[in-house]
């Protein structure tokens, strides 16, 4: 960005919707670690306390790369994005109900190809590693129980994995649509079963809003 750029826009009040947008923007960017939390506390500062464009330009020089074609149009990424929050945000929820999804066709590749695609902190990686570590329970659930019934021949076993089954394709349903909805829901098996082979919580995670 060329800080001498004094397009007559600049000098305009910066908007609560703007300021919004910019706060949102910084808080993206330390959650994937681009900034330090030092770096985004100076920031954050100059956000807050900024009065005209030009001011809220600066808080993010040195960071974002400003096209001609937006510096003629005295535009700027950081808080006017080309795409809408609410858009952005229903499209996280989208991925992440898909994560869970995805098991009915690609198992468990699906959620582990979403959680290496996605974000660090997005709650579209952090759905997705729940998908994966429930699926990974299960199969290993299913293994187990497979091996008891062909060691001691009971019928029971069969009984067991039916329920299971059953039991996988609702919680796997219920995930998927808890995460199109947004909600941080936190599987039964979970509750039992601590393992978690792809981390669920990371710093800077945050939650669409509906």
């Amino acid at each position: 960005m060329n800080p001498t750029y004094d397009h007559p826009s600049l000098t305009t009040y910066v908007t609560e919707p703007q300021r919004d947008r910019a706060e949102s923007w910084l808080q993206e960017a330390y959650a994937d670690r681009r900034i330090t939390e030092a770096e985004f506390d100076h920031r954050i500062g100059q956000v807050i306390s900024a009065v005209t464009r030009k001011d809220l330009n600066d808080a993010f020089f040195g960071l974002v790369q400003v096209p001609p074609s937006s510096r003629a149009l005295g535009l700027h990424p950081a808080y006017q994005p080309l795409v809408r929050p609410e858009t952005r945000q229903q499209a996280g929820r989208g991925v992440a109900g898909f994560a869970h999804f995805s098991v009915f066709l690609f198992w468990i590749l699906g959620p582990a190809l979403v959680f290496a695609l996605s974000s660090p902190g997005t709650y579209a990686r952090r759905e997705a590693a729940k998908a994966f570590n429930f699926q990974l329970v299960s199969a290993a659930g299913f293994i187990g129980l497979g091996i008891l019934g062909a060691i001691t021949q009971l019928d029971v076993f069969g009984g067991v994995a039916m329920l299971g089954m059953l039991a996988w394709f609702v919680l796997t349903i219920v995930g998927g649509a808890k995460a199109l909805q947004g909600d941080d829901w936190t599987n039964p098996v979970k509750r039992v079963v601590k393992l978690e082979v792809l981390k669920e919580t990371e710093e800077g995670f945050s939650r669409p809003r509906r």
